[in-house]
This record gives structure tokens, sequence and C-alpha cells, in this order.
């Protein structure tokens, strides 16, 4: 009987031996899964930071480039508008320098005027400012222009809406030769020239 015990607790503690050894198995085995997922976890968590480290790195150098080619895009428009300034500032001055021309040096401007213009047979609406001295030079004009087989030109009553100059008028057209349509176009034609001699 005392075998029997003796072989009773021998397989009782054999089946706890073999339970223990089981648990500690499957508790390692558990152990070995759980260190896995942490691995991978632990990775898929360090891929997640390098892209957003790297989303993040593109974003400001995205933004730094913006800013970069924002001002530039400021410094070249605020450059423009300081040139355009500068050359109104230059027309300006051209513009007062013509109005204030007086006598002799006026009634050349006004011949240069009326014969690199005139068609021939016109009729001059000159401005108030200018009526007597273009009445002074219109027959030294007409001679030139009958010299270049063109018809004379008579002269009309003033325009007091220009400032300088005259008009030209002919049986279906008009020419402006006031000081402001002259200066108009001529910086039409001349504002890149006047632009590259003030900035070159």
């Amino acid at each position: 009987m005392a075998k029997d015990l003796n072989n009773g607790e021998r397989l009782l503690s054999s089946i706890v031996e073999g339970a223990k050894a089981e648990a500690e198995a499957a508790l390692a085995e558990a152990r070995a899964r759980a260190d896995a997922q942490a691995a991978q976890a632990e990775a898929e968590a360090g891929r997640i930071l390098t892209e957003a480290e790297d989303k993040a790195k593109a974003a400001d150098a995205d933004i730094l480039e913006r800013s970069r080619t924002n001002a530039l895009l400021d410094a070249r428009k605020q450059a423009l508008a300081d040139r355009r300034a500068v050359v109104d500032e230059a027309f300006e001055a051209a513009a007062a320098q013509l109005n204030a021309f007086a006598g002799p040096e006026r009634e050349a401007i006004l011949a240069k005027l009326l014969l690199s213009s005139a068609e021939g047979g016109e009729t001059i609406l000159p401005a108030q400012v200018d009526a007597a001295a273009l009445a002074t030079i219109l027959p030294g004009v007409n001679a030139k222009l009958t010299a270049l087989a063109k018809a004379p030109l008579a002269l009309g009553q003033p325009r007091a809406q220009i400032g300088g100059g005259f008009l030209l008028a002919g049986e279906s057209y008009e020419i402006n030769c006031s000081f402001e349509a002259v200066l108009r176009d001529l910086r039409r034609a001349e504002e890149s020239g006047v632009a590259a001699l003030l900035f070159g």
C-alpha cells in the first residue's frame, strides 16, 4: 500500500512536472510571439516616423522654396515699380521742359512737327498758347511744303483742350500733334530704350 502511495505521488509529481513544463513552453512561446510582435511594431513605428520626418522635411523645403520664389517675385515687382517711377519722372521732366520752351526754340519744335506730320492741305488747330507762334512760322513751313510738292496748310481756330502743340485736321482724318500726344507716342516707342539707358 505504501508502494502504491509512492507510485501515486510519483505519477502526480510527473503530471505536475509535465504540466509545469508545458506551461513554461507555452509561456516561452507566448513571450517569443510577444517579442516578435513588439519588434514588428517598433519597426513599423520607425518606418512611420521616418516617413513623417521625410514628409515634414519635404514640406519644409517646399515652404522655403515657395517663400524664396515669392520673395523674388516681390523684389522684381518692386524693382519694376521703382524703374517705372523713374521713367515716369524722366518723361514728366521732358514734358515740363518741352512746355517751358519759348521764342525761337519753341517755333523750331513746332515747325519740325508740322513738316514731319503734314500730308499737305490740312488745317492747323493750334493750342491756345501756340497760336501766335504757328501764325509766325506758317509762311516758312508752307514754302517748304510747296517745295516738297505738298499743298499748303491753313491756320484754324485755337483749341483750348490741348496744352501745347496743335491738331492737323484733314478732310477725313485728324493728326494729334499736341505735346502730350507726341510725348505719349515717344514714350511707347522709346520706353524700353530709356529704361535701358537709365538702368543699363
